[in-house]
């Protein structure tokens, strides 16, 4: 039983090295996209990678209190897509007023 533990704990440090290289990969995206539409696409996709990383050493942890933040960050990340989606939305609604191209 003890060999199967050993086993699970190398499982979930594979799965947050994976997650870690998805990560820099995402924010590699972030950086390069050139609508503003696929840099809030990205900064989401960040934030979930992140939420599952820490719900991912919360149980190699064994630690509960990590899962309580996770979902206050679900939250918050899910609060701040919102915000950037309604100041995304706002701004081009005023530059289609003013006849200007769409983002860049």
């Amino acid at each position: 039983m003890e060999l199967i533990t050993q086993y699970y704990e190398y499982l979930f440090w594979g799965v947050l090295v994976v997650l870690a290289v998805c990560t820099i990969v995402s924010l590699i995206y972030v950086i390069r996209a050139h609508l503003t539409v696929d840099r809030i696409i990205g900064i989401n996709l960040i934030s979930t990678i992140v939420v599952v990383m820490i719900c991912v050493l919360a149980k190699l942890l064994g630690e509960d209190y990590l899962v309580d933040i996770a979902v206050v960050y679900v939250v918050l990340s899910f609060i701040a897509v919102l915000l950037l989606c309604r100041i995304y939305i706002n701004l081009f609604d005023k530059k289609q007023g003013e006849g200007k191209e769409h983002d860049r």
